[in-house]
C-alpha cells in the first residue's frame, strides 16, 4: 500500500468540541509525529488558544440545517485543503461530514483520503421522522466516499454493519485520561449529604432541566452543575436553569459555568455520583470520567449511555424525559447503604479500565491510519 505523508486536516464545527473534545487526542499524534492542522470556527480565544499547538483555520460551518451555508463552508474547506495538501481529512462533525463527502473526487487535490468519526448525532435508530430518515439515506450513500469510517459507540457500528455500510468501519470508542482513574474512592455514611453533579453544556437535549425538577424538595442532596450554552446552541436553556437551581432552594444547587478539567475532577472528587439524563449522546465522556472515578452513574437509557452503565451494577438507568424514574433514581443512591455503594463505585472504575482509558483509544486510532497508509 502507497504510505501518505502524515499531514492531518482535523475538521470540527467549532473551537469548543476541537479545544475540549479533540485536542489530547490531537496533542497523541503531533507527539508521533504527525502534522495536525485543525480547521473549525473560531469563537472563543481561550478555546483557540488551547489549539495553538496546531496548525490553526477558522472555517465555520453552520449549526442550522442550511444547505447553502454548508456547502459554502465546504467549498473554503476545499481551498484550504487544496492549499495545504493533507494525506487525510479527519471529519468531526455531521455539519461538515455531510456537504463535504457530497463534492465529487475531482474537487480534492492529489490522491487525499477521508476519515470521519461518527460521534452519534445524525445516526439515531430507529431514525425520528422524515428529516432524520433522509440524512440517514444519505449517510449510507455517502459512506461509499469514506475511505474510514470511526465509530465511537458500538450500537453504532453494529447498526452500520447490519444496513451494509461501505467499510471499512472501525470501533475507536471513546476515553479518558489516567488521571481521572486516580481519583480516590468516595466514601458515603448515612449522615452526610449526597453530593451529586452534573456536566455538560446547558441545553435542553442534555435534560438538565428534568435532573433540576427531579431533585427539587430532595432532602439531603446537593447538586454540582458544570457548563454553559455555547454562543452557538440554538436550544440553550441557562436562564432556565438559573431559576428552576433557584427554586430548588438556598444552597441545594451550585451553578459553577464552564470549569477547567482539573476543577471538574475536583467536583467529582468530591461528589458521590453523576448525573446524566440526555435526550441522545455519542458515548459521552463525561460518564466515563465519573466510572473512571469509581462515581457511578445515573443516566437515561439511550444508545451510548446504556454502552457504559450497567443497571444495578455501575449506576442505574432510567427512561429519557421520566422526571419521576430520574428523581427515584437518584432517591435510591441517596439511600443506599455504605457497603453496597462501596460495591457499586468499584464496579463503576473497573468497568472502564483499561478500554475506556485514552492511551487505548490512541493506539486504536494510530492502528486505523496506518490501515490507510498515512503514516508521521
Amino acid at each position: 500500500m502507497k504510505q501518505r505523508t502524515g499531514r492531518i486536516l482535523h475538521v470540527a464545527a467549532v473551537d469548543f468540541t476541537a479545544a475540549k473534545l479533540l485536542a489530547p487526542q490531537l496533542d497523541q499524534l503531533a507527539a508521533r509525529g504527525y502534522d495536525v492542522h485543525v480547521a473549525c470556527g473560531r469563537t472563543s480565544e481561550t478555546h483557540w488558544a488551547r489549539l495553538s499547538p496546531f496548525a490553526t483555520h477558522d472555517v465555520r460551518f453552520p449549526r442550522s440545517a442550511s444547505p447553502s451555508k454548508m456547502l459554502m463552508a465546504a467549498g473554503g474547506l476545499v481551498r484550504l485543503v487544496r492549499r495545504i495538501r493533507p494525506a487525510l481529512l479527519h471529519l468531526h462533525t455531521p455539519a461538515a461530514a455531510l456537504p463535504v463527502r457530497l463534492l465529487p473526487r475531482p474537487a480534492w487535490a492529489g490522491d487525499m483520503k477521508i476519515a470521519y468519526t461518527v460521534h452519534g448525532f445524525s445516526h439515531q435508530w430507529p431514525p425520528r421522522g422524515a428529516a432524520e430518515t433522509v440524512v440517514q439515506r444519505l449517510e449510507k450513500r455517502l459512506a461509499r466516499r469514506t475511505d474510514l469510517m470511526l465509530f465511537q459507540s458500538e450500537e453504532d457500528l453494529v447498526e452500520a454493519s447490519v444496513r451494509r455500510y461501505h467499510g471499512p468501519l472501525v470501533l475507536l470508542g471513546n476515553g479518558v485520561q489516567d488521571e481521572w482513574f486516580d481519583i480516590p474512592f468516595p466514601e458515603k455514611n448515612g449522615n452526610g449529604t449526597f453530593r451529586l453533579v452534573f456536566v455538560g453544556r446547558l441545553v435542553r437535549e442534555k435534560g438538565i432541566l428534568d435532573l433540576l425538577q427531579a431533585i427539587r424538595g430532595v432532602a439531603g442532596l446537593h447538586l454540582d452543575v458544570v457548563g454553559d450554552a455555547l454562543p452557538s446552541d440554538r436550544d440553550g436553556v441557562a436562564g432556565e436553569v438559573r431559576r428552576l437551581a433557584a427554586a430548588c432552594g438556598t444552597g441545594a444547587v451550585t451553578l459553577h459555568g464552564m470549569a477547567e478539567p482539573a476543577t471538574v475532577r475536583a467536583l467529582l472528587g468530591s461528589a458521590h455520583a453523576l448525573s446524566l439524563p440526555s435526550y441522545r449522546e455519542g458515548v459521552p465522556r463525561s460518564v466515563i470520567e465519573a466510572l473512571a472515578a469509581g462515581r457511578p452513574v445515573i443516566a437515561s437509557e439511550i444508545r451510548g449511555n446504556r454502552e457504559l452503565v450497567r443497571h444495578g451494577d455501575n449506576g442505574l438507568l432510567h427512561r429519557p424525559g421520566d422526571v419521576a424514574g430520574l428523581r427515584q433514581a437518584v432517591v435510591t443512591l441517596r439511600d443506599l447503604d455504605p457497603v453496597e455503594y462501596e460495591r457499586m463505585a468499584t464496579a463503576a472504575r473497573r468497568s472502564a479500565d483499561p478500554e475506556r482509558r485514552e492511551t487505548a483509544v490512541y493506539e486504536r486510532l494510530v492502528r486505523a491510519y496506518e490501515a490507510l497508509g498515512v503514516v508521521p
